[in-house]
């Protein structure tokens, strides 16, 4: 019976090391971004108006962090959720730089379901939950299928960032060409059965 005590014991030093290491991992990155940031103010760098999407991909890596060493049932939900935060920082990022905010009509499918779904397949590879990594699998390759169909469409056909190359025209008529070969062949397909 001791024994069993015992292990219970070792077992919460175990998780109290494991959390402690968070801690002291955020301390250090805080106390390191603090330092470049006193840095960047008195050399008269304004990290606000080109970094400012940091302050969004930080928390999410942060978040996704503890998610990982928390382990189940936490890390189960915290590390997609940071994936998740994080992508949205990736993305601000991409459209603060480019300044091509519209992107967001397709770009909201590489934060749900791919983020999220990478989220689920590093977490499931790092505890070895086979069901998780191809899960998150599954909803990334639906998500970066999403994100692909929707940046052809909106960049391509209606060319909403004014990348279009002669498609904003023909687009339409093109679309409809493609969609009825997609038909057409599904249905030639599915008669052979």
């Amino acid at each position: 019976m001791s024994s069993h005590k015992e292990e219970e014991a070792s077992q919460d030093r175990i998780d109290n090391q494991g959390l402690s290491g968070v801690f002291i991992g955020l301390g250090a990155l805080l106390i390191v971004l603090g330092a470049l940031f006193f840095v960047g103010q008195s050399a008269g760098f304004d990290p606000g108006r080109v970094g400012w999407p940091f302050f969004v991909i930080l928390p999410g890596l942060a978040v996704s962090g503890v998610g990982l060493a928390a382990g189940d049932p936490t890390g189960k939900r915290l590390t997609p959720l940071g994936a998740a935060v994080t992508t949205v920082g990736v993305i601000l990022l991409y459209q603060n730089t480019v300044d091509h905010f519209e992107s967001w009509a397709y770009a909201w499918a590489l934060v749900f379901p791919t983020s999220t779904g990478l989220g689920r397949m590093l977490y499931g590879s790092l505890r070895g939950n086979k069901e998780m990594v191809e899960s998150g699998g599954r909803w990334a390759l639906i998500g970066t299928a999403l994100f692909v169909a929707g940046a052809f469409f909106f960049e391509l056909v209606v060319g909403i960032g004014g990348f279009g190359i002669g498609l904003v025209r023909y687009g339409w008529p093109l679309g409809l060409v493609i969609l009825g070969i997609v038909l057409l062949v599904g249905g030639l397909l599915y008669r052979r059965r």
